[in-house]
């Protein structure tokens, strides 16, 4: 019996979870009103790959009305360790522009916010937990709710010893120099934070898409920190996948993520997960606390990913 427990718990160190505290892998997501269905599928994936109880959630509320709705659904998930975090500048979904599409202020808003996001939550889990800020296994992954997680990605942030990597990044498609933070592995190193730090202050001196900002504190910041781009063919753009008539995420063998950057709005962002079959919810649910087409009456949805 001594045996198997010991080999139980080397393999429980092997795929990264530990037996105490909390687990090495924590994912922060961002949330409006307006794309409570993409959550629902964004988490709809994880379960498709049995990562739901292995992983920590970090959900942030982008607006009031959000906020109760992802309250009492991440406590029904039961996770290791999750929390939903109130976004301070985010006021009312109704007040904000519906559409949130590239040019929009409403847009340029919330993805200004995200570096400060990012920024607190990896300083909480570094000076709360000294045990999770020491493992070498220990990430802080930040993911948009439109790339989803066709395969496990855990085994592309490790490496003995971190082979100088401070955090790995999607690869821009359209512009093939840039890193695109809409995916962002985050490991608890000084290089990391002082990305974080430098990338939110330049968003905090103008409201603006956030992927150009990244790149210049990448550039600024030089060999004070080091970003490992995540292969392309594995780690897809729209243009490999949702862009793709002939692709599917059902189909493909080795894609490991699949982010659907550059589909502009939250109806035609969705009308291309359901072509490619990438929309795992029934056609019949759409547990938006706000519609982004309409304002309509905010009643209660019962929505449970499936099995």
């Amino acid at each position: 019996m001594m045996m198997i427990m010991q080999n139980l718990l080397f393999i429980l160190v092997l795929i990264g979870i530990r037996v105490h505290g909390i687990p090495d892998i924590i994912v922060l997501v961002t949330c409006s009103a307006h794309y409570t269905d993409f959550f629902e599928n964004w988490y709809a994936w994880l379960i498709r790959l049995k990562l739901h109880r292995e992983i920590g959630l970090i959900v942030i509320a982008e607006d009031s009305d959000v906020y109760p709705y992802l309250e009492k659904r991440v406590k029904a998930m039961q996770l290791r360790y999750s929390k939903v975090v109130r976004s301070h500048e985010g006021g009312t979904a109704r007040a904000t522009q519906t559409h949130l599409g590239f040019e929009s202020q409403g847009f340029a808003s919330l993805m200004s916010r995200r570096a400060a996001h990012l920024s607190t939550q990896l300083r909480i889990l570094i000076q709360s937990s000294p045990e999770w800020a020491a493992s070498p296994r220990s990430r802080l992954i930040f993911s948009d709710l439109d790339a989803i997680w066709i395969r496990d990605p855990r085994q592309w942030f490790r490496s003995e010893p971190l082979q100088g990597c401070d955090a790995w990044a999607q690869t821009q498609h359209r512009e093939r120099k840039l890193l695109n933070p809409g995916f962002l592995a985050l490991a608890p190193t000084p290089g990391s934070e002082l990305l974080l730090t430098d990338w939110e202050r330049r968003l905090f001196k103008k409201p603006q898409r956030n992927l150009p900002v990244f790149n210049e504190a990448i550039s600024a910041l030089g060999e004070a920190i080091h970003i490992c781009a995540l292969p392309p063919e594995l780690f897809l753009s729209a243009k490999r996948s949702f862009r793709n008539r002939h692709w599917s995420p059902l189909r493909d063998p080795s894609a490991i993520i699949a982010h659907a950057n550059w589909i502009d709005g939250h109806d035609d962002k969705r009308a291309a997960f359901q072509a490619v079959g990438a929309w795992l919810l029934r056609s019949d649910i759409s547990p938006l606390v706000v519609p982004a087409s309409a304002a309509v009456d905010r009643s209660p949805y019962a929505i449970h990913p499936p099995n």
